[in-house]
């Protein structure tokens, strides 16, 4: 059985993928990504299911209207995942690109609105995704 996309938005959503590694770059990241999610600014998707090859995660990710990809450090993670199951088209963020500093950043409220900040503009600035 072919799975098809499932969306009942009426419309391709925004989605964001994020790194979730243990440094503390990494922590604003996600935190920022989970808040521009609770304020429905875009959809935080799983990242595991990607890696995972998880088919419902994988195919309404294809669909996705924009798609944004955060890392927390120049390991890029979540840019290799992406990229190793075939998605390219996507708008791809470091957090260190910030001026943070791994491993030398603390978490605090600030860095994750600022961070959440920079995410919220660059998916607006993003152009859609070309539909194969």
């Amino acid at each position: 059985m072919k799975i098809k996309p499932k969306c009942g938005c009426g419309g391709a959503p925004d989605l964001m993928f994020c790194c979730s590694g243990a440094a503390d770059t990494a922590e604003i990241a996600e935190r920022a990504v989970r808040e521009l999610h609770k304020a429905n600014a875009a959809k935080m998707f799983c990242l595991a299911g990607i890696a995972g090859d998880v088919e419902l995660i994988v195919v309404n990710s294809q669909a996705a209207n924009r798609m944004l990809v955060v890392d927390g450090c120049d390991s890029d993670c979540a840019k290799k995942t992406m990229q190793k199951h075939g998605f390219n088209d996507f708008v791809h963020f470091r957090v260190t690109d910030m001026g943070w500093e791994k491993g030398k950043t603390p978490v605090t409220t600030d860095r994750v609105a600022e961070a959440a900040a920079r995410f919220r503009t660059l998916l607006q600035e993003a152009p859609p995704r070309a539909k194969a």
